[in-house]
């Protein structure tokens, strides 16, 4: 007689794709393996860009969600989590540079200022030679200077504002470009500059 047919109260379910069987709230989990993590990077990678840092970090938080108690891991578990991201790395999955471009682009186009998106790009994890050389990429003034254009279109500041309204909302413009991270030239050369 088969196993799931003994256990009256047991339900089939199926977990991360494979079949399990649960009674109450209890269900087996998977086994803390090598080829357990690699597979749960790969998958990950699927849908997501990540930073190498990131993505140690989401193997990490597997390894802990599989071992509910972390200080009894495997003690090679360290080490497997370099192997994964050292053949990810080899294998063109993991690229810090072009996720960083990627996102640095994707922030431009929203109007994002250089010095929120140097924060967003610490913020995601990528080391600080990997920030300077796509912040160096971009053309600093012409770059920004579009960039405060788009925020001005977009949220109605400035030449994009009704011309009766914009000499008594000059000072707010200004305020909220600043708070953007744009700095004061740029800010005033696009609130000042005529409608376009």
């Amino acid at each position: 007689m088969h196993r799931h047919l003994q256990i009256s109260n047991a339900k089939l379910i199926s977990l991360n794709g494979k079949s399990a069987y649960r009674i109450g709230n209890d269900v087996s989990k998977q086994v803390l393996s090598f080829e357990t993590l690699r597979r749960a990077g790969l998958r990950y990678l699927e849908r997501y860009a990540a930073s190498t840092n990131a993505f140690k970090l989401v193997l990490k938080r597997k390894v802990i969600r599989m071992e509910s108690n972390f200080e009894q891991r495997p003690a090679e578990v360290d080490e497997w989590i370099a192997e994964i991201v050292d053949r990810f790395t080899k294998a063109g999955l993991l690229n810090d540079l072009l996720v960083a471009e990627n996102l640095c682009s994707s922030l431009l186009r929203r109007g994002t200022s250089f010095k929120i998106m140097k924060a967003k790009l610490a913020a995601k994890g990528f080391e600080n030679d990997i920030v300077s050389k796509v912040m160096d990429d971009i053309s600093e003034e012409h770059e920004e200077l579009e960039a405060a254009l788009l925020m001005a279109r977009r949220k109605r500041l400035g030449p994009y504002r009704e011309k009766e309204d914009r000499e008594s909302n000059r000072n707010r413009d200004l305020r909220v470009l600043a708070q953007a991270g744009f700095p004061y030239s740029i800010s005033k050369t696009v609130i000042d500059s005529v409608e376009t």
